[in-house]
């Protein structure tokens, strides 16, 4: 009867969702010092996935894009930054949610000990010590660990789906500007 049990299923990427766009993973934290002030506005950047560059770099980094190829800018665009952003304020959400309830659920713990709890669990030191430890490991059981990844799976949707908006409307605008006129082929940009 044992054989006939299912295997649990093979979980890839991370939280249990791998994005279409791995080089996206290895920029957020990049992309998040850039939303923070903490690097410059300008500089080089890959002309496909707007990594920084360095003035030696041929190839990018992150996605491993020619230069030659890609192109770069001199800054990222607003809608791509958009997209990083919705990722980090999604999963910080479920983060502060996930440890909030844990704390609100270790407050109402403390309240029925107090109120109600017989012998020494209605005692206000033991109510008292489950309101600290039980708040901390509540907190960090629905924050980080579930909310988490809930946060960060759903975060992650939404980056890549905005990203491939900005993908298609980017090659979409370059397609265009390409497209032969009536007088023959457009000029290369």
């Amino acid at each position: 009867m044992t054989g006939d049990r299912k295997a649990p299923p093979d979980l890839k990427g991370i939280a249990g969702y791998e994005s279409p766009y791995p080089y996206m993973d290895r920029l957020q934290e990049k992309m998040e010092e850039r939303l923070a002030h903490r690097v410059p506005a300008t500089g080089r950047f890959c002309g496909f996935c707007y990594g920084r560059l360095r003035e030696s770099d041929s190839t990018c980094g992150f996605c491993s894009a020619d230069i030659a190829e890609a192109g770069t800018v001199p800054e990222i665009p607003q809608d791509v930054l958009r997209a990083y952003q919705v990722r980090q304020k999604s999963e910080s959400r479920w983060v502060y949610g996930g440890a909030f309830l844990g704390l609100i659920i270790a407050s109402v713990a403390f309240v029925l000990m107090v109120t109600w709890g017989p012998g020494p669990l209605g005692h206000p030191a033991a109510a008292f010590a489950m309101l600290i430890g039980g708040g901390y490991l509540l907190a960090q059981l629905f924050g980080p660990l579930l909310g988490g990844q809930i946060g960060y799976r759903r975060g992650a949707r939404a980056r890549d789906t905005l990203w491939a908006q900005h993908l298609a409307t980017r090659d979409g605008a370059n397609d265009r500007s390409r497209a032969p006129t009536e007088n023959g082929p457009s000029p290369a940009p």
